[in-house]
This record gives structure tokens, C-alpha cells and sequence, in this order.
């Protein structure tokens, strides 16, 4: 499922827009500054402000671990929350909407494979960065997508 998510949102948004999967979640935060060669600068800055600023100017998703919610026989439902993060709450909220469009498609001519089931909550995370997650579901057939 993430495979999934990962490879749907990459094609829907801008190659200028990275998207990080969950054993990425802390990379923002620890980010070290980097000069024009890619080589760290001693005593640079580091934190998000810095991942937004060199990596990330147009912003960045965050896909967090799919969370199993019920199974009624051979489906499985699960909640997975996905966060547009960017250095302004305009930005994050503009991703977010690029993100829904994506994932739920635009009915009734793209349905989308996956529902919106928590809006997006928008919320400045810290300074010169704000965040828009919303929750996703999807439903797999004995552990799988659907074709």
C-alpha cells in the first residue's frame, strides 16, 4: 500500500515536491545545511526551516504508516494519514489539495482508489513551516490491492 501511495503521488505532483515514506519522518527535522557541492557546512544551520529551504522550497509529503482499522472477512481497512508540509500555511494547504485530488480522483469521471476520512487539519508546526494532514483509507482484498 505504501509502494502504492508513494508511486501515485509522485506522478500527481511536481518532481520539485519529495515524498517521504515513514522511516523518513525525522529526515526534515535532522537536516543539515549544505552548501552548492552537496558537502555539510561546518557549524550550519539544521532542522526543517533548512530541509524546506534546500530541499524542499515547494514543500514535501509526509506519508505516515498505514494504521489497520477493521477486517470483515477477506477485507482489510486501513487509515493512513498523509501531511503536506511547506514554509507557508498557503502553500501546505494548496499541496493538500494536490494530494486529495491524487488520491480520491475527481468524481464522478476519477473516482480515486482512496476516500478522504479526516480533513486535513492545518496547523503551524514550527517556525516557517506549516503542515495539512489529512487521513486517507483504502481497503485490500486478504492483504493485497485490488486490480
Amino acid at each position: 500500500m505504501l509502494d502504492d501511495l508513494t508511486r501515485r503521488l509522485q506522478a500527481a505532483l511536481p518532481a520539485t515536491v519529495p515524498v517521504l515514506p515513514p522511516e523518513q519522518i525525522l529526515l526534515p527535522a535532522e537536516w543539515q545545511e549544505e552548501d552548492a557541492s552537496g558537502d555539510l557546512v561546518p557549524n550550519g544551520e539544521r532542522g526543517l526551516h533548512v530541509y524546506l529551504r534546500q530541499q524542499a522550497p515547494d514543500g514535501y509529503v509526509q506519508i505516515e504508516t498505514p494504521e489497520p482499522i477493521t477486517t470483515t472477512g477477506n477485507q482489510d481497512t486501513y487509515w493512513t494519514a498523509v501531511a503536506a508540509i511547506a514554509g507557508t500555511a498557503e502553500q501546505a494547504a494548496a499541496l493538500a489539495t494536490q494530494i486529495r485530488t491524487a488520491l480520491t480522483g475527481t468524481p464522478p469521471a476519477d473516482p480515486g482508489w482512496y476516500k478522504l476520512v479526516i480533513p486535513a487539519r492545518h496547523a503551524p508546526i514550527a517556525p516557517g513551516a506549516h503542515l495539512a494532514r489529512a487521513t486517507y483509507t483504502r481497503t485490500l482484498l486478504l492483504g493485497q490491492l485490488p486490480n
